[in-house]
């Protein structure tokens, strides 16, 4: 069973990580976002999934979503957690009008239906998760 503490460290830190500098996702990512006109990407860091599907993805933003996938793996590992122990795990990147994301979403279901969500803006300041009531 996942350490909910744990878990929460290594989603902070890919948070960071994804908006930073050191992650290869961006500009393509939000190039890709362009093209196409939307705003909002979900890329499944569990599986192999991008919500909406892109359209003419470029080889080097498959590589870089591929290796934010290994760091997120990376990260699990050195907390001694494997990714069997996650039901799924999303990231939500948000863009106005740059090619670099204005923020970052993440949400990771562990297989005991417990759910982590962890945000932060481009500087990797926390962000606040603000959610419709159902």
């Amino acid at each position: 069973m996942a350490s909910i503490k744990r878990l929460r460290s290594v989603i902070h830190s890919t948070a960071h990580h994804s908006v930073s500098g050191l992650c290869y996702v961006h500009p393509y990512l939000g190039e890709a976002c362009q093209e196409v006109g939307i705003s909002t990407v979900s890329v499944s860091l569990s599986k192999i999934e991008i919500k909406p599907k892109l359209e003419n993805e470029r080889k080097e933003l498959e590589l870089s979503i591929t290796a934010l996938r290994q760091k997120f793996k990376e990260l699990l590992e050195s907390e001694r957690m494997m990714m069997d122990e996650i039901k799924s795990a999303d990231i939500i990147f948000n863009f106005s009008k740059s090619i670099w994301p204005d923020s970052c979403y993440i949400e990771v279901v562990t297989q005991e239906d417990k759910r982590i969500e962890v945000a932060v803006d481009s500087l990797g300041n926390p962000a606040e998760i603000l959610k419709a009531e159902r």
